[in-house]
C-alpha cells in the first residue's frame, strides 16, 4: 500500500507560515501607531508648554527625510547607467546618466524617495532614444547629506548644470522634485533653463504639504504655529510664501501638470490652479493613482507629450 505524503501536515506547515507573517504584519503596523502615538504625544505635549519647542521638533522632522532603501526589484536600470558625483554645499551628489542619441531629460524625484522611483519611465524613455539624466536629492539615495529643502534643492540643480556645462532639454519632476524645477525656473538668480517642464503631483501650496504632515502625525495647531516660525527663522519664509501656483507665473517655459484627482497629499485644486496661471500648460489628470502617480498611464502620457513637443 502506497502511503500518500500527509497534507494535513503541510497544510499544517503552511498554517504556521501564514500565522507567523500575519503577525510580523500586525507587529509592524502596531508598531508603526505606536511610534506615531508617541510623536503626537511629543509634539502635541510639547505645544502645551511652548510652542516654539514643539516647532523646532516638527521643522527637524520635515527637514530630514528618512533614507529609504530602493526595492531591489525596481533599481535593476540603475545597474545601466553611468554613475559619478560632483560637490555641492560640502556634500557628494550622486548622478546617473543614461546615453541616447535624442533630447535630453532630466528626472527629479521627491521627498524621501530616490532616483530609483523612476524605473516605470525609464523603458519608454530609452526606448523612445531620450539622453537620460538624474540626480539623488541631498539626504536622498545616494547622495550625502542629512538635511533637505527645496532651495536646497535648487543649489544642487544650479551646481549640477554647471557640473554638466548645460541644461538638460526637459526637466521632470515629481513633487519635490517638481517643486525645485518650477522654484529654480521661476527665480531670475538662476540663468539655465529647460525648453519644458513636467510637473508631476506637486502641491500647489506648501502649506497643504505641512497640513498633511500634521494630520499624519495627529498635530494640533500649536504644533503647525511652531513649525512655520522655525522655518521662517531658518529660511526666511512663511508657508504663504511657498505658493506655487503664483511661481508659474514666472515661468517662462512650456509645461504640462500630472495630478491625479484622488491625490491625498497634493490636492487637485492646486494642480487646476497651477494650469491657470502657467502660460502654455497642459493638464492631465488621472483617477486612482494617488500621488505617487504609480502604473504605466503616466509615463506613456508624460513619454507621448515629450515626443510632441519635438515636432
Amino acid at each position: 500500500m502506497q502511503i500518500t505524503p500527509c497534507r494535513g501536515r503541510k497544510f499544517r506547515e503552511w498554517g504556521v507560515s501564514l500565522w507567523w507573517l500575519k503577525g510580523i504584519a500586525y507587529m509592524a503596523v502596531n508598531k508603526e501607531k505606536l511610534m506615531l502615538g508617541g510623536l503626537r504625544r511629543l509634539l502635541n505635549g510639547t505645544a502645551r508648554m511652548t510652542r516654539r519647542g514643539a516647532g523646532k521638533i516638527g521643522y527637524y522632522l520635515l527637514t530630514s527625510p528618512r533614507r529609504l532603501a530602493d526595492d531591489p526589484g525596481t533599481d535593476e536600470f540603475l545597474k545601466e547607467a553611468d554613475h559619478y558625483t560632483y560637490t555641492c554645499d560640502g556634500h557628494n551628489i550622486h548622478g546617473f546618466h543614461w546615453p541616447g542619441k535624442g533630447p535630453s531629460v532630466l528626472l527629479l524625484h521627491g521627498w524621501e524617495s530616490s532616483t530609483a522611483r523612476w524605473f516605470a519611465l525609464y523603458e519608454p524613455l530609452k526606448k523612445a532614444g531620450f539622453d537620460i539624466y538624474a540626480i539623488d536629492a541631498p539626504a536622498h539615495g545616494r547622495s550625502e547629506g542629512k538635511k533637505f529643502n527645496v532651495f536646497m534643492y535648487c543649489r544642487v540643480l544650479d551646481e549640477y548644470f554647471q557640473h554638466l556645462g548645460f541644461a538638460p532639454d526637459y526637466w521632470i519632476g515629481h513633487s519635490g522634485g517638481g517643486m525645485a524645477a518650477i522654484y529654480y525656473a521661476c527665480k531670475p538668480e538662476y540663468t539655465f533653463a529647460p525648453k519644458r517642464i513636467v510637473s508631476m503631483a506637486v502641491p500647489g501650496f506648501l502649506e497643504d504639504f505641512i497640513d498633511k504632515f500634521c494630520e499624519f502625525v495627529g498635530a494640533n495647531e500649536r504644533v503647525k504655529y511652531g513649525i512655520e516660525h522655525q522655518f521662517h527663522r531658518k529660511l526666511d519664509h512663511r508657508f504663504a510664501d511657498i505658493d506655487f501656483t503664483e511661481f508659474v507665473k514666472n515661468v517662462e517655459v512650456p509645461g504640462l501638470i500630472v495630478h491625479d484627482e484622488e491625490d491625498d497629499v497634493a490636492p487637485i485644486a492646486g494642480a487646476r490652479r497651477m494650469h491657470q496661471n502657467w502660460r502654455n500648460s497642459q493638464l492631465a489628470t488621472t483617477v486612482g493613482k494617488g500621488h505617487s502617480l504609480t502604473g504605466n498611464l503616466v509615463p506613456a502620457i508624460v513619454v507621448e507629450y515629450l515626443m510632441k513637443s519635438e515636432k
